[in-house]
């Protein structure tokens, strides 16, 4: 089978400052084997020349053609797909650096993702097309890596908590000698927002493992740190033990978790109270809403929180009238205003298609309200306000049971460390430190089940006291407490 270009994509050059220190990062010996697994235009290929390793103990592999002057510091093989050449190839290596793919295995073309994503995970089960590049090529490379062998690769954030990735996390301590993780606040390429990682791990096969995460506020501080990589003390890898899971159940098999709704023209349908008298608006005409992370401030939200907000000139107002309400006054108006005008822009994807134009759809019933971006992590904001809804900035929880204090035990159990454990796993990360969660995964998130007959909603508002003021440990143990 002939095998497609590489996406274009998936290349993203690695700094020369920053190749040279992961590479200096590692070391040789006179004896050293290594291997770049897709070294493109050859920036590491330059840095270990310069250490002084020759020619006759550097591999380069790389699927493009496309010829680059370091070729000639390596023995250079293009044109091949290092996933398939891993397979088959009879040579071991000492030492493995690079920056593999970061791309969706299901984005490749057919010949490239037929072979990724059946690469083996560290249990012997092909990863699926849900995996991405950049683990397969990790998995690959240690299939050819020596014992007491090391490796150092830039990922992205995903590879500290991705789902497809949990095998070989779960496995490290019984897989390296060493593993450090080196973080930086901003981003280290260009026009790359989201979080990346330098991973350095030494001693393969050669266990307990010792592991050392260290953040950077600058990519200059990260190089310096990379130079004292291997000569710092780290905290040992927990033993992995099995987690019961007959006293937990998953957050989707509670409740439904859905994006608010999508106006697809913030501007013409949100509004504060200002601008609902400047356009003398009948309340009828709009519906309450919460529309920022900033809204949820406390364990529940009801009329007078709302107020508040709305006193504060905070857009708490959804523009959707019903067609009758749309055909008479001030709403008639508001409804026929061009764009130039400051209506609405109906050639918008999500207002062209629906019908009438002027109605959002939003989720119904709203028992609950969370963020899905977040530094400190996701929370549940009880919805105690008839008729309030959300805007897609926010996600939707609706529960199974009408019970509203159950609503509130469930909340504290995302609290616990069996919860948290797995939220932090979940999170992607960008540069600034913000993280994102996605519904699906949150769905899939087990928690604890609580002991019943307990004042949930007055423990539920204690922990969020303790949370939101940056004591997440009070929250933790306060829900660990009440476990069955």
């Amino acid at each position: 089978m002939r095998l497609a270009k590489p996406p274009t994509s998936c290349k993203v050059p690695t700094p020369r400052d920053l190749a040279r220190a992961i590479v200096n990062a590692l070391g040789d010996d006179s004896r050293a084997m290594w291997l770049e697994p897709s070294h493109g235009s050859g920036v590491f290929l330059r840095a270990i020349s310069e250490l002084g390793v020759p020619k006759s103990r550097i591999i380069a592999v790389d699927l493009d053609r496309t010829c680059s002057p370091s070729d000639r510091f390596a023995q250079t093989f293009r044109g091949l797909d290092f996933l398939r050449w891993a397979e088959k190839t009879n040579l071991r290596f000492d030492r493995i650096v690079g920056n593999p793919p970061f791309l969706s295995i299901k984005s490749l073309p057919i010949s490239l993702r037929q072979k990724a994503e059946n690469v083996l995970d560290i249990n012997e089960q092909p990863i699926g097309r849900g995996a991405n590049v950049w683990y397969a090529f990790v998995l690959a490379s240690l299939r050819v890596l020596k014992k007491g062998g090391s490796l150092a690769f830039v990922l992205p954030s995903a590879s500290e908590f991705a789902n497809y990735s949990v095998a070989i996390r779960d496995a490290i301590g019984e897989t390296f000698g060493s593993v450090e993780l080196f973080r930086c606040a901003r981003p280290l390429f260009e026009d790359v927002q989201e979080g990346t990682v330098v991973a350095v791990a030494r001693g393969y096969q050669k266990p307990p493992c010792l592991v050392r995460k260290r953040r950077f506020k600058t990519k200059e501080s990260l190089l310096v740190g990379l130079s004292t990589s291997g000569k710092l003390n780290g905290h040992k890898c927990r033993a992995r033990t099995p987690q019961a899971l007959g006293s937990t159940t998953t957050l989707g098999s509670i409740a439904k978790i859905r994006l608010g709704g999508v106006t697809g023209d913030a501007g013409y349908f949100l509004m504060n109270e200002r601008r609902r008298q400047e356009l003398a608006l009948p309340e009828e005409a709009l519906t309450p809403i919460v529309s920022k992370a900033k809204h949820l401030r406390s364990h529940s939200i009801d009329r007078q929180v709302w107020a508040d907000l709305k006193a504060a000139g905070e857009r708490i107002w959804l523009f959707s009238p019903s067609p009758e309400l749309a055909k008479a006054g001030k709403t008639k108006e508001y409804v026929a205003l061009t764009p130039e005008a400051g209506g609405c822009n109906k050639e918008a994807y999500k207002v062209s298609i629906r019908a009438p134009w002027y109605c959002t759809p939003l989720p119904s019933p709203a028992d609950a309200f969370l963020s899905g971006m977040s530094q400190g992590g996701p929370w549940l904001c009880i919805n105690e306000m008839r008729k309030l809804n959300a805007t897609n900035t926010l996600y939707v929880v609706s529960f199974e049971t009408r019970t509203r204090e159950l609503w509130y035990m469930w909340a504290l159990a995302m609290f616990s460390s069996i919860a948290q454990k797995q939220i932090r796993r979940i999170g992607r990360r960008y540069a600034d430190g913000l993280v994102k969660y996605e519904p699906g995964q949150l769905g899939e998130v087990r928690l604890p089940r609580l002991r019943v007959d307990e004042d949930y909603r007055s423990l539920y508002a204690r922990a969020i006291r303790a949370f939101t003021t940056g004591d997440a440990r009070t929250a933790r143990e306060l829900a660990d407490s009440l476990q069955l």
